[in-house]
Parts: C-alpha cells; structure tokens; sequence
C-alpha cells in the first residue's frame, strides 16, 4: 500500500491537461462549424433573394444586372449583421452571374482570412506549434440557375 502513495495524484497530473485539450478543441471546432453554417445561411438567402424577383419587370438584358444587384444587397445587408468575429478577415464577398450552355447561374461566394483574424485563439505550445489545428481559410458558395 505504501508503494502506490500518489498515483492518483500522478495520474491526474498527467491526464488533466489532456482532458481540457479535448475540451478546448471541442469547443473550438464547434464555434468553427457554427460559424460555418452561419457564412452558409447568409450564401444561400442571398442567392434565393433573386428568386423573389418579377421577371416580367425586366428586359432579358436587365434581369442579369437585378439579380446581381438583388443578391449582392441581400447579401451585404445579411452579412453585416452577423457577429464581428465572423465579419473580420473577410475576404470575398460577391455575387456574380455566369453563363453555361445557355443558362444563367447566379453564384454568391464568402471567404475569410482564418489566419489574419482567427475566430478562435489558438494555444501556442512552443516547439509543439498551435492547438487546436485551424483551417487557414474558410470559404462557402451557393448557386442557382435562372
């Protein structure tokens, strides 16, 4: 019995800081997802805002510009109202329209600079490098055709 004097406290010694790591990252990786879905959300409302217009309003040589001046206002307006930590760093905020064997596609894209504004700090462990490990960029798209 007198041998294992402390192993308890050894053992929480080494395993303690392991346990909020995991927890740590945890956290971080989900406000990442969250932020995700949340650059994702204000992609897609902005590329079906141009689905609400009249077509019968427009000429087939102004539809193009309306729908890219519809979404790129929904788009501007929805994301100026998401929290700072997401909005710094951005880097593209656009909806532009293509064309592809004859259909129109509007594509409304985010990206944002991880690195420069990280939505989350990172623990920095010397020679070990930094924990949790981030995505540098993140980026979402969405399209539709019209």
């Amino acid at each position: 019995m007198k041998q294992s004097r402390g192993a308890v406290a050894l053992e929480f010694l080494l395993l303690f800081p392991l346990v909020v790591a995991m927890l740590y990252a945890a956290t971080t990786y989900g406000v990442l997802f969250f932020g995700k879905y949340q650059m994702q959300s204000v992609a897609e409302q902005a590329a079906s805002s141009a689905l609400r217009l009249d077509r019968n309003q427009f000429a087939a040589g102004e539809l193009s510009g309306q729908v890219i001046t519809t979404a790129n206002a929904t788009l501007q307006q929805n994301w100026a109202a998401t929290p700072e930590r997401l909005r710094a760093g951005t880097e593209l905020l656009d909806c532009s329209v293509s064309e592809a064997g004859g259909i129109s596609f509007l594509r409304c894209a985010i990206s944002r600079n991880n690195e420069q504004a990280p939505m989350v700090p990172q623990m920095n462990f010397g020679f070990l490098g930094a924990f949790p490990p981030m995505p540098a960029s993140m980026s979402v798209e969405a399209s539709m055709a019209f």
